[in-house]
Formats: structure tokens, sequence, C-alpha cells
């Protein structure tokens, strides 16, 4: 048997203490029956012995025991993963609820509710590009700094450029003068509606397989389109009519091909809901990392209710059961 805690200095100031009052309160009762010139009974002793049984069971809940020498050897696999956020205007319309930016948004922070031992990191893009937040294992500035920072005001919208966003992720996913990289080690995750993606980006695509980085394309929004609502009204064209902007589906799937990733939707076709996020956290866990370490982990488990039990049980007992210390005579 082993323990979670040592015996420090805490448990010995509590040890002493206890058996400072015990020789106090055995003085006590000591000179109190020579007083009356009476004997201590032998339920004294056994009193003393019975506290002493549960006070040392309580020392031992407080320390922790533990039962048993099973070991499990534990895989630590490291990923990267870098998620490519569309923030152009058309990211405003709201054929997803609230809009879809903020879908995205809602679903990067559920996404990191579960840890998937991966670095992630973020690249922002519309007509320009730049990588918001570089490969980190700090969940937490993620989801309260970082996604809720993402906003279609973060750069100039007046188209969107695809090129310079991929190019930034996997210059963050790649070491410099690395050409050839574990397949399955690094991840673009990419959110768009698929707008204005410009010619030539089969080029890029094949970069990506090239490469072997994983690529996971999520569609937003619908086929059926809606209007781009901006802080100043609903965006208008040249000839003042509201643009509707649309999901691109096919563009995306041909983009997905080329590169050899897979397609994913968030998407609302009147009644019909598609949210296929689930689906991305488990092509996510199921792409396996590059083996960093090998842990080995204790399987041993905290037993201290036992000791705490039973020694809560006996206090119990001298509490109901009472006695008198000192001998009367018959």
């Amino acid at each position: 048997m082993s323990f979670y805690v040592n015996f420090g200095y805490l448990e010995a100031i509590g040890v002493a203490l206890f058996f400072l009052l015990y020789i106090l309160y055995f003085i006590f009762s000591f000179r109190k029956a020579k007083v009356l010139g009476l004997p201590l009974r032998r339920y004294f002793w056994l009193k003393m012995l019975f506290r002493s049984a549960y006070f040392a069971l309580f020392v031992i809940a407080m320390l922790g025991p533990t039962i048993g020498e099973e070991k499990q050897q534990v895989k630590v696999q490291g990923k990267d993963i870098m998620f490519v956020v569309d923030v152009s205007a058309s990211m405003l319309a709201q054929d997803v609820s609230p809009s879809r930016l903020e879908k995205v948004k809602f679903e990067l922070q559920s996404l990191l509710q579960t840890p998937l031992q991966a670095r992630m990191g973020i690249v922002v893009f519309a007509q320009e590009a730049y990588q918001f937040c570089p490969l980190t294992k700090d969940y937490s500035l993620l989801q309260n700094v970082f996604i809720p920072a993402l906003s279609a005001q973060m750069m100039k919208n007046t188209s969107t450029q695809i090129h310079n966003a991929l190019e930034l992720a996997l210059k963050g996913l790649l070491n410099e003068n690395q050409d050839q990289i574990h397949k399955k080690a690094k991840i673009i995750v990419l959110f768009s509606d698929g707008e204005d993606w410009g010619e030539n980006i089969n080029v890029l695509a094949q970069t990506i397989k090239r490469k072997g980085v994983h690529l996971l394309v999520v569609g937003v929004g619908s086929e059926k389109g809606s209007p781009i609502l901006t802080p100043t009204g609903f965006k208008k064209n040249d000839k003042g009519e509201k643009v509707i902007s649309k999901l691109n589906r096919n563009y995306l799937l041909n983009f997905v091909q080329q590169a050899e990733g897979k397609y994913f939707e968030i998407s609302q076709e009147n009644q019909t809901i598609r949210n296929d996020m689930d689906k991305v956290r488990a092509t996510l866990e199921e792409i396996q990392g590059i083996l960093q370490d090998k842990r080995e982990i204790s399987l041993e488990a905290n037993k201290y209710y036992y000791p705490l039990l039973l020694g809560f049980l006996m206090l119990c007992l001298d509490v109901i059961i009472t006695t008198r210390i000192i001998k009367l005579p018959s």
C-alpha cells in the first residue's frame, strides 16, 4: 500500500497535537482518580486505545491510501491544427443563425471544450490574410481571447483571397526547409462559404496534397443564400440592389477533391438543418499524430473513503457508548 500524500509537517503537527491533548487528558483523569483514592477502570485504557485507532484511521484517510501497483503506458501524440477562418463580409449573411461567422465562432468554442491533444492556431482572411494566433496548446487563450475577437471588421472585405490564407497556414504548420513530413500530423480546417476565391486555387490544393497535410473544409451557408447585413445596413451592388451571398458548395467540393481532403457543412435549407461539426471532431480524433512521448501512469485508486468511513463509525460508537473511567467501590 502506498499514499498519494507524503507525511509532512501538517500531518506531524496534527498527530503531535492529538497526543499532547491525550496526555493532558490522561494526567487529568489520573489526578482525579488519585484525589478520590480510586483506581482507573480497565475501560479507560480500552477507550484510549480505541480513540487512538480511529484517529490513526483519519490520518491514513488524509494521506490517501492506494492499493495495487498496476501501471499503464500512454502514448502522447502530437498534432498541429490550423483553423483558417473566412471573415469576409459574406460571412455576415444570416442564412445560418445568428450569422455564418458567429456560428463558426460558436462551433470553434464547442470544439475546444474537450482537448484534442493538439496544438492549434488560427489564420483569418478576407481581401488579405494574416496569422491571427500561432500554434498553441493554451486552449483557454483561444477560447477567451482569439475566437471571441473574430470579426468581419478585422480587415478589408471587398473580396476574398484564399491563397494567402492557405499559404500562411502551411507556413505555420511546416518547419522551414521541411518538404516531407509525417502525413498524419498536420491538419488544416477551413471555414468558408466559398465565395470569390479567385482562380488557380487548384495549384494550392495540389501543394497541400503534396505536403501530406490533411485538409478539412467546412462549408458555411446555404445555396439559396441571404442578404449581407453589415453595421451600416444591407450590402448593395453598384445598381443599388441587395447582394445575395450563397454557399458555393460545388466550388468547395472541387477544391477538396483536388487536395484529397474531406468536406463538411454547416447549413440551413428551408427547415433542414445540417451541422457536421461532430463529424469534424471525430475526424480530428481519428487522425493519428506523430508519437512525441510515452508516459507511464499509475492505475492505483485513492481508497481514502475506507479508513475514513471506518474511523467515523468508531467515532460514533465512542460517542454513543459511555462508561465511567473511575472504578467506584461496590
